[in-house]
């Protein structure tokens, strides 16, 4: 709620290129590396990697957490298609695989955020970085029972802070 006291935030880009354009231009080249793995064979493999490298580019000339998140997501995506198409494991290792790369993809995601302007430094991205990441872990290291443990331990915490939410008494 917000009181006569209180601001809402506001979000500014000062970026090296104006917001309206540097959109236009991250969708542009988002659809032809999208387009080019459809006509050029073998580049399919790539084409998150070079999507997140763009929305990369993107938070560097703006510093804008929107571009920081879809960044984040699609390069852990994107570096979990390459270790796998790429084939230097075995089949076992894939999911765990899959589950470590996207667990760094959203620990990016929060990372980015503290140099972001304005700055964001909520910790949402590390909740699914800390709960893949475990399972990934739990996957590479040959202790596929420990799912169920992280499984029990993910339920606790979210039974905690949705009764902490509810206990709560606000301070007026």
């Amino acid at each position: 709620p917000m009181s006569a006291t209180t601001s809402p935030r506001v979000r500014r880009v000062e970026g090296i290129v104006p917001e309206r354009r540097l959109l236009g231009t991250v969708l542009l080249i988002i659809g032809g590396i999208v387009a080019a793995g459809f006509v050029v064979d073998s580049v399919d493999q790539y084409t998150l990697v070079a999507v997140s490298a763009t929305l990369l580019v993107a938070f560097g000339l703006s510093r804008e957490y929107g571009y920081a998140v879809p960044a984040g997501i699609t390069g852990g995506l994107g570096t979990a298609v390459l270790f796998i198409t790429a084939g230097t494991f075995g089949p076992a290792a894939t999911p765990g695989v899959l589950f470590l790369s996207i667990a760094g993809g959203f620990a990016s995601v929060w990372i980015l955020g503290l140099v972001a302007d304005p700055q964001e430094r909520h910790p949402w991205p590390l909740v699914p970085a800390l709960i893949l990441g475990s399972l990934g872990f739990a996957l590479v290291s040959g202790q596929p029972g420990a799912i169920s443990w992280i499984q029990v331990g993910v339920a606790a915490l979210i039974v905690i802070a949705g009764a902490s939410l509810l206990l709560r008494r606000d301070h007026a």
